[in-house]
């Protein structure tokens, strides 16, 4: 699995946008701004020249330019003592770790673990599964376990009331069959493992059950499901199943909120764009980066060049003066291909 990403400037997140012209609603999905402030910041003097509009007239700006803007005019790196964003804000757990380089599993832990505190619990939750942003930077700035002065500003009064209740149902070892594309016997060790046997809610007849919503999660945390791209046709099924996708069309944007929470992104974190435009890399920061051994990279190599499967082609070590190298993008079509991810 990926290393913890550290936070990354402004400037960074817009570079690694996907497209090179981007959208008001473009910038605010890159860099967690709101659209308000997007909006504000297109009509300053100094940004940059709108290019040609879109498809419904909407404005575009060239993403290198704005990379550049936001370069100058925020330098300073995204950390806890200076965090982006309007204090109005509304934001999932996701992009509440991508702001504060705080893990997510370790946020999500949060509204449970300190729901009983009265004195500090953890800001509630809207129908979305959103915070406001000013109630999480106050409630981190006064946690005694962090450093630095403590926050003064008050959660606010209107915040809504928690509601994280699943969005529906639980899943069986059928559907984690379905999800991982794993078979019956490798499902039945996956089960045992502590954290996922720990998550079990009991059992419906004589099948154990999971909570869709605490279960989802470890699954993608643990490397079973992609954290970006397509799905299978499976898993896109069991999603929908479980209200997570829609049978049809777009996803809602509570929908959209929930799988990006889960640790799901279609077009992939701004961190991981980063690490795919980075430079060539070496065994050893590869398995960094997936979170296992180099030995495991390497036998994952082997493994595929034995095979010499035509539909997973092995990425070619690059020479260079610090030994061989492998292009970022390339090895991660490799490690993320549905042959290679069946057999981890």
């Amino acid at each position: 699995m990926p290393a913890a990403p550290t936070a990354l400037t402004l400037a960074e997140r817009l570079a690694a946008a996907p497209t090179d012209i981007l959208s008001v609603a473009d910038i605010v999905s890159v860099t967690g701004l709101s659209e308000a402030t997007v909006r504000r910041l297109t009509k300053l003097p100094d940004w940059p020249d709108a290019g040609a509009p879109g498809a419904h007239g909407e404005q575009r700006f060239p993403r290198d330019a704005c990379a550049t803007w936001m370069a100058d005019n925020q330098a300073a790196r995204v950390d806890v003592s200076e965090l982006p964003g309007d204090d109005d804000d509304r934001l999932t757990i996701a992009e509440i770790a991508s702001r504060t380089g705080i893990k997510r599993n370790t946020l999500s832990a949060y509204p449970s673990l300190y729901k009983a505190s009265r004195r500090r619990p953890f800001p509630p939750a809207d129908s979305l599964g959103t915070r406001r942003w000013g109630d999480v930077k106050a409630w981190l700035s006064a946690s005694a376990g962090r450093s630095g002065p403590r926050g003064t500003v008050e959660p606010s009064a209107g915040a809504e009331a928690p509601t994280d209740a699943p969005v529906v149902d639980v899943l069986t070892t059928a559907t984690i069959e379905r999800l991982t594309g794993k078979g019956k016997e490798a499902v039945k060790s996956l089960v045992r493992r502590p954290e996922i046997a720990s998550l079990s809610s009991g059992k419906v007849g004589r099948a154990r059950v999971w909570p869709a919503q605490a279960l989802l999660p470890a699954l993608w945390e643990l490397g079973y499901l992609p954290k970006s791209g397509p799905l299978t046709d499976d898993q896109r099924a069991v999603l929908v199943d479980l209200g997570y996708l829609p049978a049809s069309g777009k996803p809602t944007a509570e929908q959209n909120a929930r799988l990006r929470e889960f640790g799901y992104d279609p077009n992939g974190t701004v961190e991981h764009r980063v690490w795919l435009a980075g430079p060539l890399r070496s065994a050893t920061e590869l398995a960094a980066y997936y979170g296992v051994t180099a030995s495991a990279i390497t036998h994952r190599l082997s493994r595929a060049e034995e095979a010499a499967d035509p539909d997973r082609p092995v990425p070619p070590p690059i020479d260079t003066e610090d030994g061989k190298r492998y292009d970022p993008k390339v090895f991660d079509a490799f490690w993320n291909s549905p042959a290679t991810t069946r057999s981890k």
